[in-house]
């Protein structure tokens, strides 16, 4: 018995202590990336940065335009994707529809730039709605539809069974028994979920290429159906179209963008934690 707890006490203290050199391996991948792709634009900050139309074919000037449309396509597919998201999310849980939920599994798997040439094809070409913030939009939120949905049907699975019996039992339909009693349950689940597919939304870059991104904007949008400039699309534009004599632009967006994607993170991860 002693030698067999020892050889177990060995064997937990190699697993322990290769468990703890990957997470030095991930940690410093982590800051190798921050350090690399972060901090290297922050000497571009300025107030005419974020403020300013871009100048002199895109080696000048700011980034204004391309922040506004990042933040408009992420709100408006968002917008769409979230309460879709969660309705089919609750239809899963609630009724055994195995081939939609097998077609999610499918979708979730993807690739983007497949999803940008779907967009293109349906919403840019048959439905007129040509290269626009509503066709990105549209696009985007068919790419993260999946996730929300996946995640609310896992968490209202998790749910005992028992209380949707209960009430039941005490004579409560069942609209009510998802609405008043399922939904409320999984709040900090669609926010954290939500905000996880904002931070995807905002840093993609192919999808918006074929459906709601213009290479330079000489004025803001004004309606859903005009097109924008966004910090993905921006950066490709900028290290294809001019190299290294952009590159300044380039690293300063690329800053920003992972600002944004860091504070939505951070905010999904707060309610996961408070979740738990």
């Amino acid at each position: 018995m002693r030698e067999i707890d020892k050889s177990r006490i060995a064997e937990n203290r190699k697993t322990r202590l290769a468990l703890r050199i990957l997470t030095y391996i991930i940690s410093s991948l982590i800051v190798a990336l921050f350090l690399l792709a972060f901090v290297p634009g922050l000497k571009y900050w300025s107030w005419e940065f974020f403020t300013q139309f871009p100048k002199e074919r895109m080696t000048d000037g700011g980034i204004f335009p391309a922040i506004l449309g990042s933040i408009l396509l992420t709100v408006t597919s968002l917008a769409i994707a979230i309460p879709l998201g969660v309705l089919l999310g609750i239809v899963l849980s609630e009724y055994n529809l195995t081939y939609i939920k097998f077609a999610v599994t499918i979708l979730s798997g993807i690739p983007s730039v497949v999803y940008g040439l779907f967009g293109l094809g349906l919403f840019c070409i048959t439905m007129n709605m040509r290269t626009s913030i509503l066709a990105g939009a549209l696009t985007l939120s068919l790419m993260v539809l999946p996730v929300i949905s996946s995640s609310v049907y896992e968490v209202m699975q998790a749910i005992p069974r028992e209380l949707r019996e209960a009430a039941y039992a005490l004579g409560a339909r069942k609209s009510e028994v998802i609405f008043e009693m399922l939904v409320p349950s999984v709040r900090n689940t669609i926010l954290t979920v939500s905000f996880v597919s904002a931070g995807r939304v905002i840093g993609e870059t192919a999808p918006l290429i074929l459906t709601a991104a213009v290479f330079y904007a000489t004025q803001l949008p004004k309606s859903l159906l005009s097109p924008v400039m966004t910090m993905p699309t921006h950066i490709y534009f900028l290290t294809a179209a001019y190299g290294s004599s952009a590159r300044w632009m380039a690293e300063g967006t690329a800053s920003v963008l992972i600002l944004f994607i860091i504070l939505v993170y951070t905010i999904a991860f707060m309610f996961r934690r408070e979740k738990k």
